[in-house]
């Protein structure tokens, strides 16, 4: 068993260092940019860490126990490795492609098992070496600890992943026998997205909580309290870490070396407890999901759903429900539009320390120049802020689906360019299919924003029919961008488009955005020196901004027809 599982680790491993050696380009760059965000991942880390050590000093307002931070990142580590042990059990275990021919051919199960979930394990040690040893090394070196603590507590993280790839597969195996694995997949993965937005909007919490002196007194003590109670909780991991700080400290702590043995029970002995005794349920498991399925109703057996409508409504209608029954593509399109929606507010709203909110100091009118030259600061009015908040959020929220409108398309691309249809028609339907829910969007959110912030409703129409128009813009940037770095292929909705595609969106909306912001803010702040023009300065404002946006319409639609033509039917 264990010479058949080596071979099978050795060979994955050898397929992700090839994979890895042909990366070139676009993707190299992504690379290195990950590389350097983890190190600045890395480095928050030992911050955080070492920060932690000064929590053991007297003088401190919240002080906590030396076991308190290890079991902290125990329990942190696991309920990570818990979440993405699952992902990795399902994909590994059901979705290869070669588990058909190992099933087949003369290899224990076990092998299989092993080497499927242990296939990934260097790059999960990787991402914890990265994330948590940081912070583990550096409250040591605050808190003074020695070998013990160091040489223990690093094997006791670097079984953590052991923890979640058993939970995972012991669920993947139950889950299979109740929904198909390629259904079970997107859900899991929709669920990490809206974890990772439920933890950005969690790191935005201290721009609240520690607003000002009194608010951030309050919230330390509130933290003490909430420690205290962490720190008496019976949990296998707190537990590990008060016993992994008394050893160091040359004590025997009866609760805190149970900790550490159920710890080792619960990554280590799980772990082999599922390889050693779930075999036949996995077998049994596998074969379920081969055999399940049956047929599904396609979108041509729906009479009369897209039946005698358009070209643009039919394909909008169908994108956007193909967009609602994937739980991917629908947490993305929710989730980055409200963290993004959530840290402008709070840019705009929060008081910063008590000094006004950036709405309250430009409402107040102190960031106006005097005289003639408020025409130069005409932008920073609470009007303006807020159809600049209103554009961003409905940009944010549809960039997405814009920029994936025709790789949604997937292998039924070939059909669509066999029909009788012009590029041209196609490209208008995409946009069409986005921009009218991005109008919708904008006007909607530019009225609320008004309930909220009372501002002159005489430039409102001008607000409305400009912003529609720079929204009409920077979406058929992104429709366009889309046809030329389509990725037809995708299994990931994140990876829709191919490399270049955001840099080469970036740059277009860039070379549009600004000369048309300038345009829209132009008529308003010639208006501050001459209000009784405002009228005709609207008009030629929009006059100005729908003829950019309509010599930039020329170009998107001449480049998305040419890259029709490069892509394979």
């Amino acid at each position: 068993m264990w010479a058949d599982t080596l071979l099978l680790m050795r060979h994955y491993w050898k397929l992700d260092r090839r994979e890895f050696s042909r990366v070139r380009g676009w993707k190299m760059v992504g690379y290195i940019a990950a590389t350097i965000a983890f190190l600045f991942i890395g480095v928050f880390s030992a911050a955080l860490g070492y920060g932690a050590s000064f929590l053991l000093r007297p003088d401190m307002p919240v002080q906590v126990g030396p076991g308190v931070f290890p079991g902290l990142l125990l329990t942190f580590v696991l309920l990570g490795v818990l979440i993405t042990g699952l992902n990795q059990a399902v994909r590994g275990l059901f979705l290869s492609g070669d588990l058909e021919r190992l099933v087949v051919a003369p290899v224990h199960t076990r092998s299989v098992m092993v080497a499927k979930l242990l296939s990934r394990l260097p790059g999960n040690v990787s991402i914890l070496l990265v994330v948590a040893v940081p912070a583990f090394i550096a409250y040591g070196i605050g808190a003074g600890a020695g070998v013990v603590y160091y040489v223990l507590g690093l094997v006791m993280l670097l079984l953590a992943p052991l923890f979640g790839l058993g939970v995972g597969a012991l669920l993947a195996m139950v889950l299979v026998r109740i929904m198909p694995a390629n259904r079970l997949n997107e859900m899991l993965a929709a669920s990490y997205a809206l974890f990772g937005i439920m933890f950005a909007l969690i790191a935005q919490l201290p721009r609240l909580f520690f607003a000002n002196e009194e608010t951030s007194m309050q919230t330390l003590e509130t933290a003490g309290e909430v420690i205290g109670r962490v720190e008496g909780l019976p949990l296998p991991t707190m537990m590990a870490g008060r016993g992994l700080m008394a050893l160091d400290a040359g004590q025997l702590d009866g609760g805190g070396l149970l900790g550490i043995l159920f710890y080792l029970l619960i990554t280590l002995g799980l772990f082999a407890g599922v390889i050693m005794g779930a075999d036949q349920l996995y077998l049994s498991g596998w074969l379920k999901a081969q055999s399940a399925g049956g047929k599904r109703r396609g979108l041509e057996e729906r009479d009369g759903v897209f039946g005698g409508r358009s070209l643009a409504i039919t394909l909008g209608l169908k994108d956007w429900l193909l967009r609602l029954r994937d739980p991917r593509q629908l947490v993305s399109l929710l989730g980055g539009g409200v963290i993004a929606i959530v840290v402008s507010a709070l840019a705009l709203f929060n008081d910063n320390g008590g000094q006004g909110s950036m709405l309250d100091v430009a409402n107040a009118g102190a960031l106006q120049a005097p005289g003639n030259w408020a025409a130069l600061t005409a932008a920073l009015q609470p009007g303006v802020l807020m159809g600049a908040w209103a554009l961003f959020a409905a940009y944010v929220i549809l960039s997405t689906p814009a920029m994936s409108a025709l790789a949604l398309e997937r292998q039924s691309f070939s059909l669509l360019k066999a029909a009788p249809l012009r590029p041209r028609e196609v490209w208008q339907a995409k946009l069409w299919g986005v921009l009218i829910p991005s109008f919708v969007v904008f006007a909607v959110f530019l009225i609320l924003t008004r309930l909220i912030m009372p501002f002159s409703l005489s430039w409102l129409p001008y607000a409305l029919v400009t912003g529609l128009l720079f929204l009409a813009g920077l979406t058929m940037i992104n429709v366009s961008t889309g046809f030329r770095f389509a990725n037809l292929d995708w299994e990931d909705p994140r990876r829709m488009t191919t490399s270049g595609g955001g840099w080469a969106s970036l740059v277009l909306t860039l070379v549009y955005g600004v000369p048309a912001t300038l345009v829209a803010l132009l008529p308003f702040s010639a208006a501050q020196l001459w209000p009784q023009w405002s009228l005709p300065l609207m008009l030629v404002g929009v006059l100005a901004l729908g003829l950019l946006t309509w010599l930039l319409m020329v170009f998107m639609a001449r480049w998305a027809e040419r890259s029709w033509e490069l892509l394979p039917a």
